[in-house]
């Protein structure tokens, strides 16, 4: 291996080590300090490039960061994002801080998502500031705060009026090139009970159990409707219960219950009808079922799906980096969702890359190959470069 490209590698590993060695759990967890700390991290690094840094306050103390590589002519923009969050470090505790490196992979939070992508983007652009010649777009990074909640970090950028012809999010996919995937729609159902001692439990209306009922004649009602809608790359569309709470003590008949509904929308499927689907089989079950009494909230997150034409010229860049680079390129679609969604919204041509596999994000042994690593940042320059 040429020394030159040796010491890079080494340079890259040890970012992704620091980086990994942030905390950066979204407070959407509790105890999560955010993203304070990765932030003028990642600030000070790109500073170093000799490049203009903004920081953008997006929530109390959670910046989002960005950074400009400018070309003497250039006349389209390319953006790389990459989250800054990361989910809870429950599963991994403290050792999720403390990177290790063993038979080529380094686990720690964060490793694969997204914090791989993030060292492979910041390598990439350290490339480019330091040999600009050729390049023929200017390279605009951004650091993104709370992907891992409701991506208010990308939102607000996508609202911020800066021209982006095309960008590529930084998400574990196995350096396949996603060009669709799911979004979704979240919100609270309540079933109303009556409360009511529990030495005579008949003297009230339970809510968990008319909660328990309602997600049983739910499943029954929708989930062979969903089955059948099937998107060729990113698969059906589901809906799952993901929260629940009810009850006040164990001697109280509940007169509450709350449950939190993930529903995830194919390409192209509105929130609002998605909603309006679910209102009316509700209805149609508390007509069979009289004592039946369900109130939904607004939603609390709406983010649409993404579909991405093949013939993109951001996709066709990848192809062709990834062909550079590795001698083969993918293009496929995945079932979870991403900030590219947000800046598609604003008539952004999105596709997500990166190292990593999903499979292997927010579980105990989080990991990403550190090959896979080295040639997303090879990956991301040249499709900067052809683009």
């Amino acid at each position: 291996m040429d020394a030159t490209v040796a010491q890079r590698n080494d340079a890259l590993v040890q970012l992704l080590r620091d980086l990994v060695a942030i905390d950066s759990v979204n407070p959407y967890f509790p105890g999560g300090r955010g993203e304070a700390e990765i932030a003028s991290y990642v600030a000070d690094y790109c500073a170093g490039l000799g490049l203009p840094v903004r920081r953008q306050e997006i929530l109390p103390g959670r910046p989002n960061v960005t950074a400009e590589l400018i070309v003497p002519g250039a006349t389209r923009t390319l953006l790389l994002d990459s989250h800054l969050d990361t989910v809870s470090l429950d599963q991994m505790g403290p050792a999720g801080l403390r990177p290790t490196i063993r038979d080529g992979v380094l686990t720690g939070r964060g490793a694969c998502d997204t914090k791989a992508s993030l060292a492979a983007m910041l390598t990439a652009l350290t490339a480019l500031a330091r040999n600009p010649a050729g390049l023929g777009c200017n390279v605009l990074f951004l650091g993104s705060v709370d992907e891992e909640y409701l991506m208010r970090g990308a939102e607000a950028f996508a609202r911020s009026g800066v021209h982006v012809d095309a960008a590529i999010v930084g998400e574990p996919t196995c350096l396949e090139i996603v060009v669709a995937h799911k979004g979704f729609v979240r919100w609270r159902l309540h079933t109303l009970g009556r409360a009511a001692h529990s030495s005579d439990p008949g003297l009230g209306d339970n809510a968990i159990y008319q909660m328990a009922d309602l997600i049983r004649l739910l499943r029954a009602e929708l989930d062979p409707r969903y089955r059948q809608r099937v998107h060729p790359l990113v698969g059906p569309a589901t809906w799952s219960v993901g929260k629940i709470a009810g009850g006040s003590s164990v001697n109280i008949v509940p007169d509450s219950c709350t449950i939190e509904i993930d529903r995830r929308l194919l390409p192209g499927e509105r929130s609002a009808d998605a909603l309006a689907e679910f209102d009316a089989v509700i209805a149609e079950i508390c007509q069979r079922q009289p004592g039946l009494r369900v109130r939904r909230e607004e939603p609390f997150a709406d983010v649409a799906g993404l579909e991405t034409p093949a013939s993109a010229p951001i996709v066709r860049a990848l192809e062709v980096a990834c062909g550079t680079v590795r001698g083969e390129a993918k293009i496929t679609g995945v079932p979870y969702g991403t900030n590219a969604s947000k800046f598609a919204a604003a008539g952004i041509t999105c596709v997500v890359f990166g190292p990593g596999d999903v499979a292997r994000a927010h579980t105990a042994d989080e990991f990403v190959p550190l090959d896979e690593v080295v040639a997303a940042a090879a990956i991301y320059e040249a499709a900067a470069r052809a683009f």
